[in-house]
């Protein structure tokens, strides 16, 4: 008896391992869709699992130097994964949040720093109505809303069930390079 639980308690990791990594996209996507992640670009192997785009995505933000990118869309899986270099100035913050329902966006700060709202879009009033073409809503400001500021180096993964409030200034307004990757949710 001692022996078949020590045999169980080596395979069970396994198990585990290989359920989390043959668990389909859109799975994993479901499954983690409330689970807003912030942290430094550094620590992108912790969330390789979360998908294979999303690991994809970070992988590519890690080892690439944006620095002399061109501005405008990018495609790394044709819609399925693509990215979009921008450059502008942090502004104050806004009347409104927005949300998207067919992509994951990964919004990751190259150079400068923002603060961006957050907030969970249930339960939100809808201030602009759902785009299909653009795949974005507007939601007003709840009281809930929270600021991360996000320094060069870090980015944050906002879900489907997220609102989000990005380009805002910390302290003064400021030039940044933001890369937003675009994960499509199967």
């Amino acid at each position: 008896m001692k022996k078949k639980l020590i045999a169980l308690a080596l395979t069970l990791p396994m198990v585990i391992i290989f359920t989390s990594c043959t668990s389909t996209e859109k799975k994993e996507t479901q499954e983690r869709n409330s689970k807003m992640v912030f942290d430094s670009i550094k620590n992108y192997e912790l969330y390789t699992n979360l998908s294979p785009r999303i690991a994809k995505a970070l992988k590519f933000a890690a080892e690439t130097d944006f620095t002399n990118m061109a501005d405008g869309k990018y495609e790394l899986d044709g819609t399925n994964l693509y990215y979009i270099v921008q450059r502008y100035k942090t502004g104050a913050p806004l009347e409104k949040t927005e949300g998207h329902r067919k992509y994951i966006d990964i919004q990751y700060m190259v150079n400068g720093s923002e603060k961006m709202g957050v907030d969970v879009v249930d339960g939100l009033t809808t201030v602009d109505p759902y785009s299909e073409e653009k795949d974005v809503e507007f939601f007003g400001v709840s009281k809930k809303l929270t600021y991360l500021t996000v320094p060069q180096g870090y980015f944050a993964i906002f879900w489907p069930t997220d609102a989000h409030m990005p380009g805002r200034q910390v302290d003064q307004p400021q030039d940044v390079t933001k890369i937003v990757f675009k994960v499509k949710v199967d």
